[in-house]
Parts: C-alpha cells; sequence; structure tokens
C-alpha cells in the first residue's frame, strides 16, 4: 500500500483546503488588531489564541478534504456568527474582550464539529439516510444562544438583555404557545430552525455518500474527548466570561438563589427572635463600606513603597478612626466571602444544617431602616447569593446591570456619592455599600482624568482612587451628626497579574485593610467600647467575623457568636493556629505570623 504523504495531493486539494483555514486566520489576527485597545488580553489568551487557530484551521481542512456530509461545514460558520451577534448586542467589542471571545469561538466550532463527525460516520456505516441527525441536533445546541438574540433584534430591532430573559423566565406554559405563534422573535426563530433542518438534509446529498473509514471515526472522537477539559474551562471555568453564555446562565442562576433564599426567610426570622433582644439598639445611623480586590500589601498604611492610600495612613493616627492591622478574608472570592460577612455564619461554628440570619434581618427585627447600595450589578454566578440577601433589606439600589459590566461602561464607585447622602437622613438605619473597588480590568476603576500625573500601575491607582472616596465618605460623615460609626473593609485581596482564585491561593489574597470611624457622639457615650476596640486593632481579624461586630457597634443585645470571637469584646482572642480561610480549609498561621 502506499505510504500517505501531502506531497502526493493535488495542489487544487490543497488550495480548496488551506485557503479557508489561512482566510479565517488571516481574519482572525485582523479582526484583533483593528478593535480598539492597547493590546491588553485576557488571562491565557497568549496560548489559547494560536492553539485555537491552528485547531480550527486543522479541522477546517480536514472536513474539506474528507469531503463527507457537507453539511457539517456550518460549525465554522460559527465565529463569524457569534462575533455579528456581540456586535450587536454587546457593542462595543474592545481588543481584551475579543482575545477571549476568539479561542472560545474557535474551540467551540472545531470541538463540535469533532463530536458531529464522529458520531455522524459511526451511524453512516449502516444508516447512511440519518447521519445527519447529529448535525442538526448538535448545531442547534450550538447556534441556539446567538441566533436567538439575532432573530430578537431582527424581529424588533432591540437588543436581548437581562429583562427580556427575565420575561421569558416568567411565562407559564399557555403563555409560551401563545408567544410560540405571534411573538416576531419566536416567528423567526420557528422559521430559522426549519429551513436550517432543510437545508442541512440538502447539503448533505452533495459529497461523498459512503461512511469515512473507522480510523477517522476514531481519531474525532479521540480529539473530541481530549477537547474536553479546555471546553469545560470556558464554559464552566473561572475565565468563562463570554457575554452571551453569562447573559443566559448568570441571570437563570439568579432567580433559582433568590427564590432558595426567600423560602428561608420564616426560619430565619425565628433564629433571630430567639436571640437578639427585640427593641434593642442605639439609635443613629451604621454604615458598613464593603470595598473589592484591596490588598493590604499594595497599601501604603501598611508600608506600601507607593502612596495609594494616603487616607488610610492619616486615618491610622486620627482620634475618630481605628486602622485594624491584621485583618484577612475568610476566603479569595466575593461570593463566599459575601455570604459569610453578611450573615451569622462563620469558619468557626461548625454546625451543619444551621440558620443564618443576615445583618438585614437581624437590623430589621430591630426596627432600623435599612440599605444596600451597590455599584456592582445584581445577575450573575458571582453575586446571585449577595443580592439575595441584599434583597432582605428594606431598599436595595444597584447602580449597574448586567449589561454595564460586560461592556465594561460601569460608572466607576465615585457614582456611590452622589446616592449616599439621601441614605444617611433616618433617626435609626443601617446602611451596606458595596464598591466596585479594585475588580479587574483595573483601569475601568476610576476616571480617565483621576491621578494623571500619578506614576502607578492600573491597580495601585486604582486603590488611590478607592482611598479618595473612603476620605470623601469619612467626611461627609463627619459633618452627619446622624452617622455614630462606619467600618470598611475588603471582602478579599489581589495579585495583581495573576488574580484571586481559590485554586491558586496565596496568603496575599487574603489580607485585606480595614479601619473604622467612630463619631464623637459615639466615643463619649460608649468609652468602654472604643478603648476594647484599639485594644483589639492588632489582632488577628477575619471578615467572617463582621456580622457580630456591626451588631455590638449598633448596641444590639443578641447572642451570636463566642466573646472570644467578638471583636467588640475585651475577651475577643483568635489565636494564629486557630484563623482559618477558604471557608475554614486552609489555616492562616503562616500568613499572620
Amino acid at each position: 500500500m502506499e505510504q500517505f504523504r501531502f506531497s502526493n495531493l493535488p495542489y487544487r486539494i490543497l488550495l480548496r483546503c488551506g485557503l479557508p483555514a489561512g482566510t479565517m486566520l488571516l481574519a482572525s489576527l485582523l479582526y484583533l488588531c483593528l478593535l480598539p485597545g492597547d493590546f491588553s488580553m485576557e488571562p491565557g489568551a497568549k496560548w489559547k489564541i494560536p492553539l485555537s487557530l491552528l485547531l480550527y484551521s486543522g479541522t477546517l481542512s480536514v472536513a474539506l478534504l474528507m469531503n463527507r456530509r457537507p453539511a457539517r461545514l456550518i460549525y465554522f460558520a460559527f465565529p463569524l456568527v457569534l462575533v455579528l451577534e456581540e456586535a450587536l448586542n454587546f457593542a462595543p467589542i474592545d481588543q481584551y474582550y475579543a482575545s477571549g471571545q476568539i479561542p472560545f469561538a474557535l474551540l467551540l466550532a472545531a470541538w463540535c464539529w469533532s463530536i458531529d463527525a464522529a458520531i455522524g460516520e459511526t451511524i453512516a456505516v449502516k444508516f447512511r439516510s440519518l447521519a445527519w441527525l447529529p448535525t442538526l441536533v448538535i448545531g442547534g445546541m450550538l447556534y441556539l444562544l446567538p441566533l436567538t438574540i439575532l432573530a430578537h433584534h431582527i424581529a424588533s430591532g432591540r437588543k436581548f438583555t437581562y429583562d427580556s430573559i427575565q420575561a421569558v423566565y416568567q411565562t407559564d406554559v399557555a403563555e409560551a404557545i401563545h408567544y410560540a405563534f405571534t411573538d416576531p422573535t419566536c416567528l423567526v426563530l420557528i422559521a430559522a430552525t426549519a429551513a436550517a433542518a432543510a437545508g442541512l438534509w440538502f447539503l448533505n446529498r452533495f459529497g461523498k455518500a459512503d461512511a469515512a473509514p473507522r480510523m477517522f471515526s476514531a481519531g474525532c472522537a479521540v480529539l473530541a474527548l481530549a477537547l474536553v477539559p479546555w471546553v469545560w474551562l470556558e464554559l464552566a471555568g473561572r475565565e468563562a466570561l463570554n457575554r452571551t453564555k453569562v447573559l443566559f446562565t448568570d441571570s437563570l442562576g439568579y432567580f433559582e438563589v433568590i427564590e432558595s433564599y426567600a423560602a428561608g426567610h420564616g426560619a430565619r426570622l425565628a433564629e433571630v427572635e430567639r436571640r437578639v433582644d427585640p427593641g434593642s439598639g442605639d439609635d443613629g445611623i451604621y454604615v458598613l463600606i464593603l470595598g473589592e480586590s484591596h490588598s493590604r500589601r499594595h497599601s501604603s498604611a501598611y508600608g506600601y513603597k507607593l502612596d495609594t492610600t494616603p487616607f488610610l495612613k492619616a486615618a491610622a493616627d486620627a482620634p475618630d478612626c481605628i486602622l485594624m492591622k491584621n485583618a484577612f478574608s475568610c476566603h479569595v472570592q466575593t461570593m463566599q466571602v459575601l455570604t459569610m460577612l453578611l450573615t451569622a455564619r462563620n469558619q468557626y461554628d461548625t454546625r451543619e444544617a444551621a440558620v443564618w440570619p443576615s445583618l438585614f434581618d437581624v437590623a430589621n427585627y430591630c426596627s432600623y431602616d435599612t440599605a444596600f447600595l451597590s455599584n456592582q450589578y445584581p445577575h450573575g454566578r458571582f453575586d446571585s447569593p449577595v443580592t439575595a440577601l441584599a434583597s432582605e433589606a428594606k431598599q436595595s439600589v444597584w447602580l449597574n446591570t448586567m449589561e454595564d459590566f460586560l461592556l465594561w461602561r460601569a460608572r466607576p464607585d465615585g457614582a456611590l456619592l452622589e446616592k449616599l447622602p439621601e441614605l444617611l437622613q433616618s433617626k435609626r438605619s443601617l446602611v451596606v455599600l458595596h464598591l466596585m473597588g479594585s475588580h479587574g480590568p483595573y483601569f475601568k476603576r476610576y476616571p480617565e482624568e483621576f491621578g494623571r500625573d500619578l506614576e502607578m500601575v492600573p491597580y495601585d491607582k486604582s486603590l488611590r482612587y478607592t482611598d479618595f472616596l473612603l476620605g470623601e465618605m469619612v467626611k461627609m460623615f463627619r459633618k452627619n451628626p446622624r452617622v455614630r460609626a462606619a467600618l470598611y473593609l475588603s471582602d478579599h485581596a489581589e495579585i495583581p497579574g495573576v488574580g484571586h482564585a481559590a485554586d491558586l491561593f496565596e496568603p496575599e489574597m487574603a489580607e485585606i485593610p480595614m479601619f473604622l470611624y467612630l463619631s464623637d457622639t459615639l466615643r463619649h457615650q460608649r468609652p468602654e467600647l472604643e478603648q476594647t476596640l484599639r485594644n483589639n486593632a492588632e489582632k488577628l481579624f477575619t471578615n467572617d467575623l463582621i456580622f457580630e461586630l456591626m451588631l455590638d457597634l449598633m448596641g444590639i443585645h443578641h447572642r451570636f457568636g463566642t466573646p472570644e470571637l467578638r471583636f467588640a469584646s475585651p475577651e475577643y482572642n483568635l489565636p494564629p493556629e486557630k484563623a482559618r480561610t477558604l471557608w475554614g480549609t486552609r489555616p492562616l498561621a503562616p500568613a499572620a505570623q
């Protein structure tokens, strides 16, 4: 048998296979280069882009060379369809996002083709007429989301947003049937599905009818299995941020979490009634400010070489402020941190199936006005549990939507200062502020005109901006006699360029800044509290213990926690060997020495 060599192939076949693959490769690179941006890239893009281009070009060439079931070529149009859909629905797109968008689209196209080829050619061995069915099923699943968005845009001229998904989610069976035959988007989708099915059947009349060699089917199956880890990373991993996918999955996850949390309201209220004295608590406004990705190691108040936190540094010596020296996060991801920080749950209480009331549950019970003001967005796999907690506040305000976050058009945290004054007018209230802080990309977290003369990398400049806002807030608090106390701390820290993923944990990711503002009124009325807090300022603290600290600041009489774990207690003591992070799975001892 003659040995196979590419040199034996006619130049016409090589040209037919190589030209489309080469064209797509050049088009992808040209697309990336022409978009606005500074060539900053998504994490891992430097290896994902060339590898996905090679994979896409190789599978496309093989598909053309084999010349079987031409309908499978629809997979290779997926990158173009996705780019078109996202340009219409999520514009503008810049180089940073495109560096993740390109490998995502190319990978899915090659992976779906390999699955289809393996299954379809196996079917074709005995049932040639049915070999097109995998293309209909797999292709339909691949194109469902982008074509739904395109159909909506064509039919209505509007973008497909979270509100669109909410309308679908709240539709019952009868309404769904009605919409399927009357709504323009549904009619376009039905027509497109029917046309696609007919087109696939027709296309497969061309090309070779016989089944491909078994080695070909086996090779495609091996390729599909080998790509599963990468596909999983793109669809469900911590970098799975494709806008089309996130728009759907995060929105649906949001509804599930909200409904689950609401169902437990009665049990939480019963727990509050058991552990809190009714009517207790001091009058005044108490503010909890939650930062984002703020690293203590990059804060000049804690010895960093650049002056990133001049306000915090000055606050360490101010008579009405206390800078905590050894604060750590209980996890390195926002959702995990805030589900402990805002509730009675902590790493040191190992009870199973316990009920964990939130700060808002307790404050509402004690007749406080409660408000949650966030510069983040409410609907996402990282934010939905936080949204559920915030839903218990009597007033919850989100200054950004999911679309703002996906498009990086979210306003810097200075927007909070515009809304905050109206929340500081109550006689008795709890206000929780949630900053965007130093959430990546860092250069989007401060106004373009901020700190033009500062020679700092974007991450450090984002910290400087947060510090500036804290200074403005404390000025506001000092002028308002109703404000009794304010507490700032970050949810977790960050290693610039690395991030804060739990699977890449480093102690630096858990080292956070924390400071307290105590009004003259509170210091005069409760001098023993101020002295206890100052005595404990050097001690180790993890932010899952904030719940008890806030209740103690507010003067609420409660039976949550033990004296050894209540920061406002003279008996507070969290020794390094006991301190934990990552929800109790990792000791903090090495970082806390």
